[in-house]
C-alpha cells in the first residue's frame, strides 16, 4: 500500500521537473541537517519517554509560465532517525504538484495534479510516527475554452480523481467530475462567470456506495495593482442516494494591499466536501509545507464552513504575521462526528545584524469533538537564531515548547531543543 500511495507523486514531481526548464523557471530551494532533543517523543501525558532525533531534508519551489507549458512545484520534508530508537526511521513531508500542457494553444489544455502528504490516522490523538500515514491525491483532466465573443467564452472541464490513503483503506475512492462555465470579460482585470459542476465520488471500501455532488454558483474575479478578489456564490447540492441535502455555497479570497507594509488577506468558504478536498486544500494552500494535516478520515461528505484572516507587514529588517480561522465542520448524514476548531498565531522575525536573525512564534488552537470526547486546546511557542556564516549557509539554534489539554485523555507537553546546519538560495 506505501508503494501505492507514494509512487504516483514521485512521478508527478519528477515529471513537473522534467517539464519545468531551469533556464525559464523560478526556482528556491534549500537543505537542512538537523539535531535535536525531545523530553516526549511519545507526546503521552505520563510515563514520557526522551530522545534525540537526527534528520536531513530540505524545501523546493519550482514555478513556470510558459505559452505552451505551465507547471509549479512545491514541497518540503525530511527523513528522521530516533537515535534512541523510540521509533523507526521515519519520513515528514509533504508537496504539490501542478502541469498544464497547452494541446492547441489555450483553447485545449490538459491538467495534471499531484497532492501528497501526511495526515492524522487519529484526530484526537498527537502527531506521532504511529499516528500518521501517507495521503496521495492525483487528478488529471481537460479544458476546452471556447470564445463567443471579444469578451464572452464558454469553458467545459473534466476530471477523474484518484485518492489513495497508506492505512485508512476505507477512505479510498475515485471521483469523477465535469463543469461548464460561462464568461464575460468586462475589463481586462475583471470577470464574472455562471458556473455547473457535477461530480460523482465511489469509495473502495464495502458499504460506502458514495455520493453525488453538485454546485450552480456565480463567480467574480478581480485582479488588480493592490487586490485581488475572487468570490462564489450559489448553491451546493449533496445526493447520498437516501438524502438529499442543500446549502449556501459561497468562497471568498480577498488579498489587499494596504500600504507599501502591510497586506491583508481574508477568506470564507461554504460548502460540501471530504477529507479529500481538506488534504489538498491544507497542502496546496498551506504557507508551511512539510507538516501533518489535522483531518477527520471519514468516508462521508459533510459541510465545511471556515473563516480566515491574516495581516503580514514586511519592512527590510522585519516581518509580522498576524493569523487566525475558525470553522465547523457538519455531518448531515450521522450523528456525533460535528468538530468545531478555532485557531490565533503571531509570528514575528527581525534581523539583528547583517549576519543574525531572530523569529518568534506563539500559536493556539482550540477543538470541540461532537463525540462525547470534548474539547482540547493546544498551545505552541518557538524562539529561532539563523546566523549566516557564507553566503548561503546558515547555522541555526530553535527551542519549541507544545502543551495540548482538554477533556481528552490526550494531553501532554512536549520540549524541543534544536541545532540545525543548512543551506539556502534566499538570504537573509
Amino acid at each position: 500500500m506505501y508503494n501505492r500511495v507514494l509512487n504516483p507523486v514521485i512521478a508527478g514531481l519528477v515529471s513537473g521537473l522534467l517539464s519545468l526548464p531551469v533556464f525559464s523557471a523560478d526556482l528556491d530551494w534549500g537543505i537542512e541537517t538537523t539535531v535535536g532533543h525531545t523530553d516526549n517523543a511519545t507526546r503521552v501525558s505520563s510515563d514520557e519517554i526522551s530522545d534525540t532525533i537526527g534528520s536531513i531534508g530540505g524545501h523546493i519551489e519550482v514555478t513556470r509560465d510558459g505559452s505552451r507549458i505551465d507547471g509549479r512545484l512545491r514541497g518540503a520534508g525530511s527523513f528522521r532517525d530516533y537515535f534512541d530508537n523510540t521509533y523507526n526511521d521515519d519520513f515528514l513531508g509533504s508537496g504539490a504538484a501542478e502541469l498544464r500542457i497547452g494541446l492547441i494553444g489555450e483553447s485545449v489544455t490538459w491538467s495534471v495534479d499531484d497532492t501528497f502528504g501526511q495526515v492524522l490516522s487519529d484526530a484526537f490523538t498527537p502527531s506521532t510516527p504511529d499516528n500518521r500515514e501517507n495521503v496521495n491525491v492525483f487528478s488529471t483532466g481537460p479544458d476546452i475554452r471556447l470564445q463567443l465573443s471579444r469578451s464572452t467564452e464558454m469553458v467545459i472541464g473534466g476530471r477523474y480523481q484518484d485518492s489513495n490513503y497508506q492505512n485508512s483503506n476505507s477512505v479510498d475512492n475515485e471521483r469523477v467530475s465535469g463543469d461548464i462555465s460561462l464568461v464575460r470579460h468586462t475589463s481586462p482585470a475583471v470577470a464574472w462567470s455562471l458556473n455547473v459542476s457535477a461530480s460523482s465520488v465511489d469509495f473502495d471500501g464495502a458499504g460506502n456506495p458514495g455520493y453525488d455532488q453538485r454546485e450552480v454558483f456565480a463567480r467574480m474575479e478581480s485582479r488588480g495593482t493592490n487586490q485581488t478578489l475572487t468570490a462564489d456564490l450559489g448553491i451546493g447540492i449533496l445526493d447520498g442516494g437516501d438524502q438529499t441535502d442543500r446549502t449556501a455555497l459561497v468562497r471568498i479570497n480577498w488579498i489587499r494591499q494596504l500600504s507599501p507594509s502591510w497586506a491583508l488577506e481574508l477568506g470564507a468558504l461554504s460548502e460540501f466536501g471530504n477529507a479529500d478536498d481538506q488534504f489538498v486544500y491544507g497542502v496546496s494552500s498551506g504557507t508551511e509545507l512539510g507538516g501533518t494535516q489535522d483531518v477527520e478520515l471519514s468516508g462521508l461528505a459533510m459541510r465545511n464552513d471556515n473563516a480566515r484572516l491574516a495581516l503580514r507587514f514586511v519592512r527590510p529588517r522585519t516581518r509580522l504575521r498576524f493569523f487566525g480561522d475558525i470553522g465547523q465542520e457538519t455531518y448531515p448524514d450521522t450523528i456525533g462526528q460535528d468538530r468545531s476548531r478555532w485557531s490565533l498565531g503571531v509570528e514575528a522575525t527581525r534581523r539583528l545584524t547583517a549576519h543574525l536573525e531572530a523569529t518568534i512564534e506563539l500559536f493556539h488552537e482550540d477543538r470541540d469533538f461532537d463525540t462525547g470526547a470534548g474539547n482540547d486546546k493546544t498551545d505552541r511557542y518557538s524562539a529561532r537564531l539563523d546566523w549566516r556564516i557564507g553566503r548561503s549557509l546558515f547555522l541555526g539554534i530553535e527551542g519549541r515548547k507544545e502543551d495540548r489539554s482538554g477533556d481528552t485523555v490526550y494531553s501532554y507537553d512536549e520540549t524541543i531543543y534544536l541545532a540545525s546546519l543548512s543551506y539556502r538560495t534566499g538570504t537573509l
